[in-house]
């Protein structure tokens, strides 16, 4: 009864697919996302159906938006929204999630997920029959929905958007019809003269083909008046944003179905507010000068940007570590016999950056096949054997230690058998994990004989990053000869320096050595860069912080067939099982 002009503004709010300064837009095409700044957004919109003077609000919807571009520096944007749409039989509403990113600073992708929820007031049915099939499934309906969107901007005056919604066409049937939301596709031209921008977008899906015109004029300060309509000329609307005060802009919006021009309808009425986060203050009003002063003709020198050089860097905090490896034999228990059973390859190993300790046979990988079942350990073990594992089982329970059983490759039915007592005796199921000799002889790993040099004390020295990375950034009327990055300590003494005699590298690495090879010692300092242009006048750049904190470690491993050693609480037990 509304007529089609009517029936097209109940739709979800949206704003054109290429309004960077409306907050709404990303509603309709989630790549604005990583072009539009940080804000918050909260609007109302009621519809007045015009069948009498009294009928007031027919339908009312609203909406909610909160976005962040500005994840990892200007690359990355977030946001999450809500819309909701009422009448008095009638109800929709979408809570979704966007998400985007930028690609060579003018073109985005944007994608949104939502839950999307349709439903029906059955206390205003009238004259209905209730036992209709259709509701045989209820009165509301949950469902997904999905959008995704591109947004170019190739030249500055020139912008462009395209792509789709419901691209997974949600049912929305109650009674499980099929019957879906239409896929529908947008896109959509703009170009901006100064401080005006017209707008061309064609949307297809409900309504087939429906072009759309939006003539725009705008300011950066976050002010707008917009006007369109489509091209049958059966709607348009007026919206115009103001800002407040601070971050705070609120937004007006009437639309009127130009089809019912003649009829009693009021068309909708939109109210927003809109707040922008970390929004930059307006700069003061130039000031006339108290007293007069008198005119002297001078000439207007043209501006020139100095020439700069920042620097940048992930790198700023180093951890320095020293790590002690001992090993501890317990004399009284081990014997010289018993080290001939044992490698270098069975007491662990330091190693280089990251992984700088390896525990014994820390490069296995899991038992593809499953290990056999119901085997019984070797009946001729010796009853100490039967004692040590009965102590590690109690020493299990009590301690709620992990046990992992280490075997090498022809031991599995041994495994099998000591994992099933364990399991029987302590409820637990142990992890099992088979070891593989390597194809090439690896004297570490399978004869190296322990020696007095092998059980010395190991020490390494782990830096993390491993190198400094610092990227200087310069503006683009800098030109450099020669370089110097020094660093200096607390008392701003110079203690390096990395220079060179050409222009500056992409990257500055280091490896926090000093020229007499000495590592960095803990504490802060600060660092800088000085160049020289091709004129030879000398600059710098501003300090930056580097924080170097020193962590001490020492890993003992003892030797020993003293079962009370496991008392100590080790940070974990391996029963190792090895082919002789």
């Amino acid at each position: 009864m509304a007529g089609t002009g009517e029936v097209r503004s109940q739709d979800f709010i949206i704003g054109p697919s290429t309004g960077t300064l409306d907050v709404k837009a990303q509603l309709a095409n989630p790549a604005l996302i990583s072009f539009q700044r940080p804000q918050v957004a909260l609007g109302i919109k009621t519809h007045y159906s015009g069948f009498t003077d009294d009928s007031g609000s027919g339908f009312n919807q609203g909406y909610f938006v909160a976005s962040l571009p500005g994840i990892r520096g200007s690359r990355f944007g977030a946001g999450v929204h809500a819309q909701y749409f009422n009448s008095p039989i009638f109800t929709r509403s979408q809570f979704s999630a966007s998400f985007s990113t930028r690609f060579w600073h003018r073109i985005s992708l944007g994608v949104t997920g939502s839950l999307y929820h349709i439903g029906y007031n059955r206390d205003n049915f009238v004259d209905f029959d209730f036992g209709d099939p259709v509701f045989q499934n209820g009165y509301s309906r949950n469902t997904f929905n999905s959008a995704a969107g591109i947004y170019a901007r190739p030249l500055p005056s020139v912008d462009a958007a395209l792509g789709a919604r419901n691209l997974n066409r949600p049912d929305i049937s109650l009674s499980g019809s099929g019957v879906k939301e239409p896929l529908e596709f947008f896109g959509a031209l703009g170009y901006r003269y100064g401080m005006f921008k017209g707008t061309v977008e064609l949307v297809t899906g409900r309504y087939d083909l429906d072009t759309r015109v939006h003539l725009e004029a705008f300011s950066t300060e976050g002010y707008y008046a917009r006007m369109g309509t489509n091209l049958d000329f059966d709607r348009g609307y007026i919206e115009a944003q103001m800002h407040v005060y601070a971050g705070v802009s609120i937004n007006y919006q009437f639309e009127l179905p130009f089809n019912d021009v003649l009829s009693e309808t009021n068309g909708s009425h939109m109210f927003s507010v809109v707040y922008e986060f970390n929004r930059a203050p307006s700069l003061p009003q130039r000031r006339t000068a108290g007293v007069p002063m008198p005119e002297v003709a001078r000439t207007r020198a043209e501006p020139v940007l100095p020439a700069a050089i920042v620097l940048t860097s992930s790198t700023d905090n180093l951890e320095y570590k020293e790590v002690t490896l001992v090993r501890r034999i317990d004399t009284t228990t081990v014997t010289m016999e018993d080290l001939q059973h044992l490698t270098a390859y069975d007491l662990g190993n330091l190693e280089s950056q990251q992984d700088y300790f390896r525990m014994p046979y820390s490069r296995r990988r899991p038992d593809t096949a499953p290990l056999p079942m119901g085997a019984t350990p070797e009946p001729a073990i010796t009853q100490h054997y039967r004692q040590t594992l009965d102590f590690i089982r109690d020493h299990i329970l009590t301690r709620d230690n992990v046990m992992e059983l280490v075997v090498e490759d022809g031991n599995q039915m041994r495994a099998s058998g000591l994992r099933d007592r364990f399991q029987r005796q302590s409820g637990r199921d142990i992890p099992v994990s088979i070891t593989y000799r390597s194809d090439t002889y690896d004297t570490e790993r399978h004869a190296t004989s322990l020696d007095d040099g092998l059980l010395a004390d190991q020490h390494a020295i782990v830096l993390t990053p491993e190198t400094a990375r610092i990227r200087p950034v310069r503006a683009a009327n800098t030109t450099v000869s020669e370089w110097v990055l020094r660093i200096y300590d607390g008392s701003n003494r110079i203690v390096n320096e990395i220079s060179a005699d050409t222009d500056l590298p992409e990257i500055i690495e280091w490896d926090w050595h000093f020229d007499d090879g000495s590592i960095i010692p803990p504490g802060l300092y600060t660092y800088r860069l000085h160049w020289a242009d091709g004129h030879g006048n000398w600059s710098e750049s501003r300090s930056r912080y580097l924080h170097v904190q020193k962590i001490t470690r020492t890993i003992t491993i003892d030797i020993t067939k003293d079962l009370e050693k496991i008392h100590s609480d080790p940070d974990r037990i391996e029963l190792i099982l090895k082919n002789k």
